[in-house]
């Protein structure tokens, strides 16, 4: 059988072609030898534990056997998107598994049960760091790159109204993101989590700010027109194509962190 008729066969069934699952095991292995390498990981993940399942409308990305024994990944993110955003999205959550030992949803819930939402943002923005970090070294990503991927799955994640804390992770890994990407020579660590809730009576955000040596709070002064409108480019995406939504995430990110030279 040829190809073409190979992957229309494994459409009809389900599951995505041979090629993307070859690609997608693939980035996983290369970015584990990639944190190896920094000494994050001890161990290259074992690829014959890794399945990708036929699509699943239910609400998950990745599920973990007990202890590892077995990884699933739901490619229902591919019907949404491109494949760049299926890569990163599944980074992430590879990211969780084998770095932060947070594999499935339970976990997570555990989490913010015992520490709050706040850490499980931190979480997730130490995860995106990663993966950005990764595809910059060595895919060679740019911001611009990167947040066209992303605007191609703004559908696959979003809510009906604007959640405090969703908006303050995203605000948080488009922080951290942009400041990976715009640093040049030695490469930044700086996770920042910004708390939305001193803009509407002070004007600004606080931010906790994680470096590689230290922990501190910093504040970003915004207007309420920069607010207003990066509060618009996560909850109504599709009101701008993919360059004006680029372009905007860019210019916020620029005035955060370079009118507010305490952030850096």
């Amino acid at each position: 059988m040829k190809m073409n008729g190979l992957n229309e066969l494994l459409e009809e069934e389900g599951k995505i072609s041979a090629e993307e699952e070859g690609k997608i095991l693939q980035a996983l292995n290369d970015f584990n030898i990639w944190l190896k390498d920094l000494d994050i990981v001890e161990d290259i993940y074992d690829l014959k534990k890794i399945s990708i399942e036929p699509y699943s409308d239910g609400d998950w990305v990745m599920k973990v056997e007990k202890e590892g024994s077995a990884v699933s990944f739901n490619p229902q993110v591919l019907r949404k998107s491109n494949y760049d955003f299926f890569e990163i999205v599944i980074l992430h959550e590879f990211f969780h598994l084998i770095v932060q030992g947070v594999p499935n949803k339970e976990d997570a819930t555990q989490i913010k049960d015992c520490f709050g939402s706040d850490f499980m943002s931190l979480i997730d923005i130490e995860a995106d760091f990663y993966v950005a970090s990764y595809l910059k070294n060595k895919k060679n990503f740019d911001a611009n790159k990167y947040w066209k991927a992303y605007y191609e799955g703004t559908s696959v994640f979003k809510d009906k109204w604007v959640r405090n804390k969703k908006f303050e992770r995203f605000l948080g890994s488009l922080l951290t993101v942009n400041k990976l990407f715009n640093t040049i020579g030695k490469e930044s660590f700086d996770l920042y989590l910004p708390s939305i809730s001193p803009f509407i009576t002070e004007g600004y955000l606080k931010v906790l700010v994680i470096k590689r040596d230290y922990i501190t709070f910093k504040e970003i002064t915004l207007s309420y027109d920069d607010f207003r409108d990066i509060k618009e480019i996560y909850k109504k995406p599709s009101k701008y194509n993919v360059d004006s939504y680029v372009g905007a995430i860019c210019e916020f990110s620029e005035k955060a962190l370079n009118n507010n030279k305490n952030l850096n």
